[in-house]
This record gives C-alpha cells, structure tokens and sequence, in this order.
C-alpha cells in the first residue's frame, strides 16, 4: 500500500462500504480500493450499491481479493469493477494497476463529445466498455479500422465489444466504426481544403481508392462531389442572405 503514496496524497480509509456511502464524496476522489482478501463480504453487491450511485458512476474501482479467489474476481468485474488482483500481488501490481487505470480514466475524461447517454447502460461492466471504446474510436479513428484493431487498443475480445454494441446501440461495432470514419472524413472535407488522399489517412483507410469506394457506398456520392455540393450549398446559402 505504501507505493500508492507516490501518486497520491488523498487517501481516506473507511471500514466498509456503507460507511463509504455515508460520506459525502469529495470531488478530488479518484480510486476506490475494496480489500475483500479474507472473503468477508460479498464483493459483486457492494460494488453494485457504489455504481449505483451517481458520484461514484465513473471512479476507478480495484478489488482485492483472496489468492484462490478468481471467482470473487469475475464477479466484481461484471458488477463494474475496473480491475482486480489476488492478495499476493499487491505488492509489486496494486500501484502499477492503479496508475494504469488512472491514466485511461483521465483519458476518458478528455471533453470528447462521444453521442451516447451511458447513464442508461447497464450493467456497469457494459457500461464502461462502451465509454473506452467510443473514446478509443472517436481518438485514435486513423489506427482503428476494425474491430481487431479496437480489441487490441482495449485489451478486449472481439466477441465482448461486439455483444456490448448490438445490446446498447443495436448494432455491431465495424458499423459503428465505419460510420464514424465516414462521419469524421465528411467534417474534414467541409473544414478543410487537405487533399482527399490525406483524410482517407487521417480516417483510416489505406488507400484512396478504397476511401472513395466505401464513402460513395455510404454517402451516394465520392468525396469529391461531396465536398463540391456542401461547399455549393453554403455558398448558395450566403447569396440569399
């Protein structure tokens, strides 16, 4: 536990969950450690009383649990636990797991508009797979062109991310993916006067060609003639003012 004090000075301790609950959350709380190594209580219920309750929705959450205890471990997560490790590795794993999750959690908090009410997603392990991967979609869209692409970014099955979006967004996550490459490659075609070569890049296509093909698929119309219509339009819409 000492190791934690190099990445924090915030630390308060309470006996058990309820008293948690009671306090009245400070806004500089950024981790939430439950040490359930003797067993005693039972882990999945008193994560689920923390999600459930709105100050506590999207901090880290880490769970100690006894060394033969891997079935404890599942359930935090799927109750909506960021992580877990067995007792014998707190030592050397708990502040190296701690910061990891800190950084993706500062991460997520970046002001990315990522179009999707996750207060209504539920459980909470769903929920925070959508929100990592929308961010990880909407951030690094020039890098993830499938959802094997998506998987190693989160560190995910293919099968997880893929159950997550037919369940919440009704459909699956290369729709979702493809969509947004086609959304991102038409705000640069009206912002921007960079050459289509370089948005079919900067969105993730490996050639130019394969670009236009799945933006006139989608769209109805290449690139190019896009870009010439809404430029058309606004020109259009400033004459008649």
């Amino acid at each position: 536990m000492l190791n934690l004090h190099a990445l924090t000075s915030q630390f308060l301790f309470f006996s058990d969950v309820g008293s948690l609950l009671g306090r009245r959350r400070s806004g500089t709380t950024r981790l939430i450690i439950i040490d359930n190594a003797d067993d005693d209580i039972d882990i999945a219920v008193a994560i689920d009383a923390l999600r459930r309750v709105e100050a506590y929705r999207t901090i880290t959450i880490l769970a100690i649990v006894k060394e033969s205890a891997s079935d404890s471990g599942v359930r935090a997560l799927e109750a909506g636990a960021n992580d877990y490790l067995p007792i014998s590795y707190v030592d050397r794993e708990l502040a190296i797991r701690a910061r990891m999750h800190w950084n993706t959690s500062a991460k997520l908090n970046e002001p990315v508009d990522l179009g999707v009410d996750f207060n209504s997603i539920y459980p909470m392990e769903d929920r925070l797979l959508m929100q990592n991967a929308l961010w990880h979609i909407k951030k690094h869209i020039a890098d993830i062109s499938s959802v094997s692409d998506l998987s190693l970014h989160m560190g995910r099955s293919e099968k997880d991310i893929n159950k997550a979006f037919i369940s919440h967004l009704g459909l699956t996550a290369f729709s979702y993916i493809r969509a947004h490459r086609i959304d991102a490659a038409k705000a640069e075609l009206v912002r921007t006067r960079l050459p289509i070569a370089q948005i079919a890049l900067d969105v993730g296509y490996s050639s130019p060609a394969n670009f236009s093909t799945a933006f006139k698929s989608i769209v109805g119309m290449s690139p190019a003639q896009y870009r010439r219509e809404v430029r058309r339009a606004e020109c259009q819409e400033k004459t008649s003012l």
